[in-house]
């Protein structure tokens, strides 16, 4: 195990006495660190985000901060550093180092699979074995769980000496990761101090939890979704709720996004620490920092997180089974990542879609990451959807805002009406102002309108392929009634 700490105490000791160690010219020689490299990176990253979280701060009063963590967060953890891989003449070997960014996410995906945590270390993980998204059962070899490793691409070369093409596109590998305990308790199927959270199922779009490897000139990075982000943006409502009275819900429930962040470091360095790799551990915060629990708050007032669609038939009752069904006629009327016909939409949908309408100069290549929904507690189906066209525009503003791609898309049985199927968007709009919003506010006006018309064009594409495949593909199940549209839905 090689890693050293750098959190707030440990960083300012660091830079007062300099990060390879401190002495009079006749005290015992330095020793090297072998995570000097890494510790240098990571040193460098703290300082600027200690100075975006004392810029969020101003201002702030005692009693708006946020009331759990340490009083403030951000979309995005920086978890580990890894060093890259050199050549001889000391210089990055850009080929290598992405086939270690390769095999890095495959040695964490391996442990999630293939490890009980809870028995492990009952101290650490309180909640149920976590898996790794698509891959059920307790063991898993590397071909068994290679399909479920989601590659986002960006705009940049693997290797810089050559043109961009197919194959030498830099791709951040994200693994997504899953606990029944904690997914249960989001989606209200599970209680959370004695209590079940009302209408959880509407939140389904929030998960799951992702964990991004990728390189720059530098290092290798591993960032995750902070899962206090998603407890704050996308479960806004839960906090004026009358169960926030009961002093056992409130408790668990502010409690609960910490933990889930602790379990998922706690699995990154486990896997690592287990096969001896030389790296920095850290808790870096990257991208926009919410401290103000009042201004964190006035986001999801002004723009809703979810976009639901509902759909009525009146000749027959839904099933989970059917919401599994209609959600897999949702991707195939898509396209599937891996099939030969990927990216190419049936014409009369392909010339509906807005961004089609806009421009023809480059078609969205709208696609399926998986083959099958993904399942969650509840009996929700996640689908998730992926332009290359649209993600590398994405990433363009960093490669740490990956976690927050693919676009996630849910269809499950309306829990007030077996008769109704609710198939739920988490909003682009809301993804883009909220989690972005570092990149969005260092914008020009052009550069903002350009990535305005983006987001516009990716919710409409979405809404339309759902539109579509509802109206043309499934029925077999009956005949659907006018698709009502919700937004914002009441619950």
């Amino acid at each position: 195990m090689k890693y050293k700490f750098l959190g707030s105490v440990v960083l300012s000791m660091a830079l007062t006495v300099g990060i390879t160690g401190c002495g009079s010219d006749n005290d015992n020689p330095i020793t090297v660190n072998p995570n000097a490299e890494t510790d240098k990176v990571a040193a460098a990253l703290q300082v600027e985000a200690q100075k975006a979280i004392d810029a969020s701060l101003v201002g702030v009063v005692e009693a708006d901060k946020i009331p759990f963590g340490d009083g403030s967060f951000s979309p995005f953890s920086r978890v580990a550093i890894f060093p890259t891989v050199k050549g001889t003449d000391g210089k990055i070997d850009h080929n290598a180092t992405d086939a270690k960014v390769k095999a890095l996410g495959m040695t964490f995906a391996k442990y999630v699979a293939n490890t009980d945590e809870p028995k492990e270390d009952n101290a650490t993980f309180k909640g149920a074995n976590w898996i790794v998204g698509g891959v059920e059962g307790t063991s898993a070899t590397a071909e068994e769980i290679q399909p479920h490793i989601i590659q986002i691409p960006t705009k940049k070369p693997i290797n810089p000496n050559f043109p961009n093409s197919t194959k030498n596109t830099k791709k951040v590998q994200v693994i997504e990761v899953c606990n029944s305990t904690y997914a249960g308790k989001a989606l209200g199927v599970k209680p959370i101090g004695g209590e079940k959270l009302p209408n959880g199922i509407y939140h389904t779009t929030a998960l799951p939890c992702e964990v991004t490897f990728y390189n720059d000139e530098k290092a290798i990075y591993v960032d995750v979704l902070n899962p206090e982000t998603i407890f704050t943006l996308f479960f806004t409502e839960v906090f004026t709720d009358p169960l926030m009275d009961i002093p056992a819900f409130k408790t668990e429930m502010m409690a609960l996004p910490t933990q889930v962040r602790n379990e998922i470091s706690a699995m990154v360095y486990n896997a690592f620490d287990a096969q001896k790799e030389t790296y920095s551990k850290t808790a870096i915060k990257m991208g926009p920092i919410f401290s103000s629990m009042s201004k964190t708050l006035e986001l999801p007032k002004t723009i809703e997180p979810y976009k639901h669609i509902s759909y009525t038939t009146n000749d027959k009752e839904f099933t989970k089974t059917d919401a599994k069904a209609i959600a897999q006629k949702i991707m195939n009327v898509m396209t599937i990542h891996g099939n030969p016909n990927a990216g190419k939409q049936e014409a009369t949908l392909y010339n509906a879609l807005p961004s089609v309408m806009q421009t023809k100069a480059v078609a969205p290549s709208w696609r399926s990451a998986r083959h099958e929904p993904l399942k969650v507690p509840g009996g929700s189906w996640i689908i998730e959807a992926c332009s290359p066209v649209y993600a590398k525009e994405a990433l363009s503003t960093g490669e740490f805002h990956t976690p927050a791609l693919p676009c996630e898309i849910a269809v499950f049985v309306n829990p007030d009406d077996n008769k109704t199927i609710d198939v739920s968007i988490l909003s682009p709009d809301f993804m883009f102002n909220g989690l972005f919003s570092d990149s969005m506010q260092d914008m020009n006006a052009t550069q903002k309108a350009y990535f305005g018309n983006i987001i516009s064009n990716i919710q409409g594409d979405l809404e339309q392929i759902i539109s579509y495949a509802m109206e043309n593909n499934v029925s077999e199940f009956g005949d659907f009634a006018d698709g009502a549209e919700i937004n914002p839905i009441t619950y």
